[in-house]
């Protein structure tokens, strides 16, 4: 089975970011000290400016206790529950963002 080639939406996990620390009440700046990052990377990552790898990926899930999948607004977990289905990631899709996140921490 071919998988079609995804580019992950920043701007939407950037979102759902958002949307996930303003939920559990923290600033960019306490999210960004718990990841280990800059609170400017924290913007960044945000509003969509730049990729996020996958290490800040899975930490992320670990800090918000929930799957990948919420971040990148699968249906699989229903955390996120903003988005409409157009904006949504098949499972397909998520293994090839999934590459591409890889290949650029390496």
């Amino acid at each position: 089975m071919a998988f079609k080639s995804v580019e992950p939406n920043f701007v939407k996990i950037g979102q759902n970011i958002k949307i996930m620390r303003i939920r559990k009440g923290v600033t960019q700046s306490e999210l960004a000290k718990k990841l280990g990052i800059s609170q400017t990377h924290m913007s960044n990552l945000e509003h969509g400016r730049v990729s996020v790898n996958l290490k800040v990926l899975l930490r992320l899930s670990h800090y918000f206790s929930c799957g990948v999948d919420a971040l990148l607004g699968l249906t699989l977990n229903t955390e996120v529950k903003h988005q409409e289905a157009e904006d949504k990631y098949t499972a397909d899709e998520l293994l090839d963002i999934l590459k591409v996140l890889k290949k650029q921490t390496v």
